[in-house]
């Protein structure tokens, strides 16, 4: 079985990303590293500096992910910000920039390898739209606040309200992944 280190802090992310992997006979092995993230407003470099900063930790082949939130209302934002804004102005911030306003939404997902010399990126991105209230709190999963308000297109609950399993079929991250997992899957042992 192929393996690869993932590095994440998210514990929620691990799993999704280790579940993801493990069905295309992948073994992802945790790096729980809170890594540093470099301050720019593209996702893709974003996730390349978590992948590079993660190999020079173990000095082999590594992925990391960013995952950004954007709203049709504000074309570039929270963006590769999401944790920022809502730690500054939680759901009832956000949900007063969106009054009245295009509720169309989408999580992207960026998937970045890094193996010390080359720079492979997969990109994964679930449309849909931003609910007037979010979900009851006991469906609030702290780690991933927009996914109490966020239904995915053509579903009729939330992201908040599905099993692993569930959004693993058709998530932002579940794409990136699985485009990863075929790529790597082809690649030399």
């Amino acid at each position: 079985m192929k393996t690869i280190h993932f590095a994440s802090s998210n514990p929620e992310k691990i799993l999704e990303v280790s579940q993801i992997l493990a069905r295309m006979g992948i073994k992802a092995i945790a790096l729980k590293a809170d890594l540093s993230e470099i301050r720019s407003e593209d996702q893709r470099q974003v996730a390349i500096g978590k992948a590079k900063t993660a190999h020079m930790l173990i000095n082999k082949p590594v992925i990391a992910e960013d995952t950004g939130v954007y709203f049709s209302a504000y074309p570039s934002f929270p963006g590769v910000f999401p944790s920022f804004v809502f730690r500054s102005i939680g759901y009832g911030g956000i949900l007063a920039l969106l009054k009245g306003k295009k509720r169309g939404a989408y999580f992207k997902t960026i998937v970045a390898y890094f193996d010390g010399k080359s720079v492979r990126t997969f990109q994964g991105i679930c449309r849909g739209k931003i609910t007037n209230a979010p979900d009851s709190p006991k469906f609030q999963n702290p780690k991933l606040p927009y996914e109490a308000i966020f239904i995915p297109e053509g579903k009729k609950v939330r992201l908040s309200r599905m099993g692993k399993a569930q959004k693993n079929e058709f998530s932002h991250r579940a794409i990136a992944v699985r485009k990863f997992g075929d790529w790597f899957k082809k690649q030399l042992p």
